[in-house]
This record gives structure tokens, C-alpha cells and sequence, in this order.
């Protein structure tokens, strides 16, 4: 018995000293990895020209921050005029260290009119010359009922969240071929990968939007543009609040789940990363969400009972 404890002694004995160096020696090489990364993701950034548009609020504002910190030219989009002076002085007011901060640009446009688009991307280019990172962040979504919904709203919300990005997007392309540099990010939704009740114009909207961007990266691989698409589930922002319903009047609800969601300055840090390490497809979401996208794929007809009862959960909510 002494002899077969002895063994397992020494057994225990030299299994530590292996594995435990080995796990330390692993936990080291993976923070070294994740630091060169993040050194590389912050010198492809830095003095780069980003374009973001819906830069006023939510995401983009916080974008905005994120990518003006890392020493970008930033070219700030949006309707509101105010709002974007506000964020240019907000942003004039960060010092970090001894990175070269560059002086905002704004532009003032309406993205759901191609024609505003058009001259907006004329603009730009006369501004700063190339640009090398546009950020599709703006949108709007929907509440509504499909039969109820008029055919006005679901283009409204189509030119604002597809033809607007997709209009940018083709005024861009040729400056950056031209120049052998840029990358384009597309902020979706989960709601591009799949549909849930009551958001059909806003999900075919986002559906568009990743059937698009998936084309345009594999276009682009012989220019060697870089394509992002970016799927969050619920942010802090105000989405649900500026939705519109189905005769186009504004939904003003703070849904519990966009109360509850990740913060937007969480996600501008996602966004980020994603762009500093040329990243083609991510899904920010939770659990459920991201369970819900490979249901749809991989065992569609649950994925369908699911929300026919969501439906007609949400439907017995409304109609109490």
C-alpha cells in the first residue's frame, strides 16, 4: 500500500509539474496574442478616415468615441446638425495620452433620399480625399402588423436601412479600389438572420442588408476591400422609441428588451475590435438569440413553431 501511494505521489508530483506550467505557459501566449492583436487593430485605425453615419445617438455616437480615441479622421453623419456639433465639441474635449487627435468633419444628410446620398458621398470625398472605413450604422426600426402595415412604411424603412447604406456604399467603392484600400461595415441585426413577429419590414430590411454586404465581400476580394457585417441583438439606445408603427407615426415605447440589452458603449468596443481585426460576420447576442439563429438553420420547423407561438403570444398581449 506505502508503494502504490508513493507512485501516486510521484505521478501527482510530476503531473503538476506539467500541466501547470502548461496552463500558465497557455494563458500567456493567449494574452500576448489578444495584445497584438489589439496593437495592430489600433495602428490600422489610427489616422484612418472613418465615415460613420447615424452618429448623433446610440451606436454611432459611441462608435464615434471608440474610433476617435484611437487617433481616426472621423467624417461624423447625421440629420440633426445640433446633435453632431454637440458630439465634435464633446469629442475635441478627449485627450488621451500621445496619440494625434484629428478635428471631426460632419455632414448633414437625409440617408433614406439616394439623391442627398449621392451628394453627401461628393462631399466626403472633396473633404478628406479617401476614405478608408465606412460604418452603415444608421437605421430605423417597426412595430406592426404585416396586414395593417402600409406599403409607404415598408419603403420607408427600406430606403432608410437598405438603399441608403447600399447608395453610400456604391459612391465610396470606386475611390477605394482606386486607392487599393478600404473596408466597409455593415451594421445589421440579428434580425437579418432571422424574423420575429411583428418586425417584418424592419427583419427584410436587415435581411437585405446581410444578403448585400455577403455579395460585396466576395466581390471585393480581388481589390482587397475588406467587408464587416455586424449583427447585434438588443442595445440601450433609442430604437424602439423612434420606431415606427404601421401608418408610419412613432412607436415611442421603451421595450423591456431594448431596456435590458448590452449598452451601446459595450458594443462600440465590439465593433471596434471587429474592425481592427478585419472580421467578415458577427453575431453580438446573447443566448437565446444566438440558439434562435441555428435553430432557423438547423431545425427549421421548431424554429417556426416557436415563433408562430411568439405570435400568437405577443397578438393575445396586444389585443388584452
Amino acid at each position: 500500500m506505502t508503494g502504490n501511494s508513493g507512485s501516486k505521489r510521484k505521478l501527482m508530483d510530476l503531473t503538476s509539474w506539467v500541466i501547470i506550467p502548461f496552463l500558465f505557459g497557455s494563458i500567456g501566449i493567449y494574452a500576448l496574442f489578444r495584445l497584438l492583436q489589439r496593437l495592430r487593430s489600433s495602428a490600422y485605425i489610427q489616422d484612418a478616415v472613418v465615415v460613420i453615419t447615424g452618429a448623433t445617438s446610440g451606436l454611432g455616437k459611441e462608435c464615434a468615441k471608440v474610433f476617435y480615441k484611437a487617433g481616426a479622421q472621423l467624417v461624423l453623419c447625421g440629420r440633426n446638425e445640433e446633435g453632431l456639433k454637440d458630439l465634435i465639441n464633446e469629442l475635441c474635449r478627449i485627450r488621451k495620452g500621445s496619440i494625434q487627435f484629428h478635428k471631426p468633419h460632419m455632414i448633414i444628410f437625409d440617408l433614406s433620399d439616394v439623391e442627398a446620398v449621392a451628394s453627401a458621398a461628393q462631399e466626403i470625398i472633396c473633404l478628406v480625399g479617401n476614405v478608408d472605413i465606412l460604418i452603415n450604422n444608421a437605421g430605423i426600426s417597426y412595430r406592426g402588423t404585416i396586414l395593417n402595415t402600409k406599403v409607404s412604411v415598408d419603403r420607408m424603412i427600406m430606403d432608410t436601412n437598405y438603399f441608403g447604406p447600399v447608395a453610400l456604399t456604391k459612391a465610396l467603392l470606386p475611390s477605394m479600389i482606386k486607392n487599393k484600400r478600404g473596408h466597409i461595415v455593415a451594421i445589421s441585426s440579428v434580425q437579418g438572420k432571422i424574423s420575429i413577429p411583428f418586425r417584418s419590414a424592419y427583419s427584410a430590411s436587415k435581411h437585405a442588408t446581410q444578403a448585400f454586404f455577403d455579395c460585396l465581400r466576395a466581390e471585393m476580394v480581388p481589390h482587397d476591400i475588406a467587408v464587416t457585417v455586424i449583427s447585434p441583438g438588443y442595445i440601450q439606445t433609442n430604437l424602439s422609441l423612434n420606431a415606427v408603427t404601421e401608418d408610419g407615426s412613432k412607436y415611442g415605447v421603451m421595450d423591456k428588451t431594448t431596456a435590458e440589452g448590452r449598452t451601446p458603449e459595450e458594443v462600440a468596443q465590439i465593433v471596434f475590435r471587429a474592425v481592427g481585426e478585419k472580421r467578415k460576420d458577427v453575431l453580438v447576442a446573447g443566448l437565446v438569440p444566438t440558439v434562435a439563429v441555428y435553430l432557423r438553420a438547423l431545425a427549421p420547423k421548431i424554429f417556426f413553431s416557436v415563433m408562430a407561438a411568439r405570435a400568437k403570444k405577443e397578438r393575445k398581449f396586444k389585443d388584452a
